[in-house]
């Protein structure tokens, strides 16, 4: 049974990608709609069992695995300082904006501020398959939007942690949540001492020349994925950061391009699109009918608070108006980490089942939009780098 599942998704994403490269739209869109027509919206031919979940979790993590890949350390660092003030702009207008807009409507105080926090996530994994399709993953807005898309992460995964222990005890406990900032601290330190001190001077004593080098790599991104979700992290931040510092510097240059060229091709290939067709299994259209008028003002907060709150940002540190409009249209692709929070907080009684299917509506809307908006502005980004 589960190969057959398998088997009639990578039919209907194979068709789809084809049907969309025709219509000279993105191929991501097409695999998302592979989804819509394999899973319960339309045919239901194909359940989400746990192998389909498991290949769909190592889509995400070989997907970010090969961002990092993608993406030169110190071309993120130079981007740091901008990617700083566009993560906090972006979050804190979407906060903003859904909180605001929870209240008018009746809902608690928790309860609003859970969905601006849902809201103000940008999906790692899906900017980097929207900068890879538009060959972007070289220029400073990718960098930027990388940059920034982890740091809004880590907030509000902290944000997130904090909020759940408010729900449950009543009261803010400020020793729970520096003991989570000090793990969180600590872990990009130690990742940086590794990258730096460690892996430069060693790595050739594990990995000597002439090997391919494919399994070590994968052992190591493991690793730092496990270790980040041992301590609150998404495993994607984990998988982006051992990409990171696996770069070419460590490795022989022909190496390297086995281990990226191998990553490529199992995770666009295969993996990564099982990912994004299963995200639509989870759409659920009844909001468009019960509660339209709050499901349209969401939408638009969600829009202008990244739009705005990122793109203004980005183009007071440097940037242009194409450069900064790129950059708040990436900031608003939405995906695995907010459906898991969204999953989070209906688990825990802060949103109910409705407010669950805005913000997974509200995640393909945005990530859609995204998708189209980059599209006729991608020619002129690839002159900036």
């Amino acid at each position: 049974m589960f190969l057959e599942d398998l088997l009639i998704l990578l039919v209907l994403v194979w068709i789809s990608r084809k049907v969309f490269q025709c219509l000279r739209l993105p191929s991501l869109f097409g695999e998302v709609f592979a989804g819509v027509i394999a899973g319960p919206l339309i045919l239901g031919v194909v359940h989400e069992t746990e192998a389909i979940k498991v290949l769909s979790e190592l889509g995400i993590f070989l997907l970010m695995f090969h961002a990092g890949l993608e993406t030169h350390p110190q071309d993120l660092l130079k981007s740091s300082k901008r990617a700083g003030v566009v993560a906090f702009g972006g979050a804190l207008l979407s906060i903003l904006g859904a909180y605001f807009v929870g209240i008018s409507f009746g809902y608690s105080r928790m309860t609003s501020l859970f969905m601006g926090l849902a809201l103000a996530i940008t999906a790692v994994a899906i900017s980097a398959r929207l900068f890879k399709d538009n060959k972007l993953m070289r220029t400073r807005v990718a960098h930027t939007v990388m940059g920034a898309a982890v740091m809004t992460e880590v907030f509000i995964l902290i944000a997130i942690s904090v909020l759940l222990d408010l729900n449950e005890t009543g009261q803010f406990d400020l020793s729970h949540l520096m003991t989570d900032l000090a793990k969180f601290v600590g872990y990009f330190a130690m990742v940086f001492i590794l990258a730096h001190f460690v892996f430069k001077k060693y790595l050739y004593r594990i990995i000597y020349k002439g090997n391919k080098g494919f399994t070590f790599s994968i052992i190591l991104a493991l690793a730092l994925a496990v270790l980040a979700e041992s301590i609150g992290l998404h495993f994607i931040i984990g998988a982006f950061l051992a990409g990171l510092f696996l770069s070419g510097e460590l490795f022989d240059e022909g190496v390297f391009n086995k281990i990226e060229d191998r990553t490529f091709g199992i995770s666009y290939s295969f993996l990564a699109p099982i990912f994004f067709a299963t995200l639509a299994f989870h759409l659920d259209f009844s909001a468009l009918h019960t509660v339209p008028v709050f499901m349209g003002l969401i939408l638009f907060v969600s829009l202008v608070g990244k739009v705005i709150g990122s793109g203004v940002p980005a183009y007071f540190f440097g940037m242009n108006k194409v450069e900064s409009l790129g950059v708040g249209l990436a900031m608003n692709s939405r995906g695995a980490v907010e459906l898991i929070v969204a999953a989070i907080g209906l688990e825990a009684g802060i949103i109910d089942a409705q407010i669950f299917s805005v913000l997974v509506l509200i995640s393909f809307a945005t990530t859609l939009i995204s998708i189209l908006g980059m599209k006729p502005i991608a020619h002129k980004l690839k002159h900036k780098s």
